[in-house]
């Protein structure tokens, strides 16, 4: 029995195994659109229509609408926190607070000196922006006075400056002004402590006229930082002299000594004070006493 069949006209070319390959392609796309098909993910059930979504895919949705969701939630909170942070950090109105009531009735003055400086540096209105050390030197020009300032939260947008004062260890007076001086050596005319127990006698004879001072600053630096050194050697200055026609020399007068110690303010108040102490030290020690004892020259006393 012999096998016969018919190829078409564009097969002839074509070998057995490709025209059977055609054939199967042909077939499989005149498949209906339910029917099985390989390289397909079998539905659990039915579409009606194409464009409806199956169960997975409306659940896959569903997640990804509520991942969108808590991502928005949470950019939100991060955004509300920080911006509640920035209102804690910001500083626009100020309360101010001293040690004391008679300090306190010039908060306002200080108020304003803050408000200059953070007109200045507006940026350091954010309490991480501010640089303490120019603050401190902002007030030592306007309020030489305040010792330390410290800024602190205290509600949103509000903060408070607390301040505490310098102590002075030494006053002296030219023409109507009355200057203190520190242990620092700093020098400022407000004093809201006790009048210090150190006065400076005026004999240089320098005339004043029209408020001049006749004292400098230099000066009154030179003796807080001499009257601080006596004090930690245990002896008391009980009077400074500003001797005839000069306003570079001071002469020094401390508590249970008759001797008159005589500086310049040319030379550092620490070293002519530990050259006083080694001399007095001499004296005492050799039973000695003296009217005077001069430290003016480095390395070198004289006594009398």
């Amino acid at each position: 029995m012999k096998l016969s069949f018919s190829r078409k006209k564009s097969d002839k070319n074509l070998s057995r195994r490709e025209v059977a390959a055609r054939r199967q392609f042909e077939n499989y796309d005149n498949l209906p659109t339910q029917s099985y098909r390989r390289n397909r993910t079998l539905n659990s059930r039915q579409t009606i229509s194409p464009l409806e979504a199956s169960e997975r895919l409306e659940a896959h949705n569903l997640v990804k609408k509520r991942r969108h969701m808590m991502q928005k939630l949470f950019i939100t909170a991060v955004c509300l926190a920080a911006v509640v942070f920035l209102l804690f950090q910001l500083t626009i109105s100020i309360s101010i607070q001293t040690p004391d009531a008679k300090s306190s009735s010039n908060s306002g003055k200080y108020a304003s000196v803050l408000n200059e400086y953070y007109n200045a540096h507006p940026a350091e209105r954010f309490r991480f922006f501010l640089n303490n050390n120019d603050l401190r030197q902002f007030f030592l020009q306007k309020a030489p006075e305040v010792k330390t300032i410290r800024v602190e939260g205290d509600f949103l947008a509000r903060s408070a400056a607390k301040l505490t004062f310098r102590q002075p260890v030494a006053q002296w007076s030219s023409g109507n002004k009355v200057y203190f001086v520190d242990d620092g050596g700093v020098t400022f005319e407000q004093n809201y402590f006790n009048p210090p127990t150190v006065a400076v006698r005026d004999e240089s004879g320098l005339p004043t006229r029209g408020g001049q001072e006749v004292i400098n600053r230099q000066f009154l630096s030179f003796l807080g930082q001499a009257v601080s050194e006596f004090s930690q050697h245990k002896l008391k200055v009980s009077e400074a002299i500003l001797p005839a026609n000069t306003v570079r020399q001071v002469w020094f007068k401390v508590e249970g000594r008759e001797s008159q110690i005589r500086m310049t303010v040319d030379r550092s108040a620490r070293s002519q004070v530990r050259q006083a102490i080694v001399t007095l030290g001499y004296l005492d020690k050799n039973g000695q006493s003296s009217g005077y004892i001069d430290v003016r020259v480095d390395q070198r006393s004289f006594y009398k």
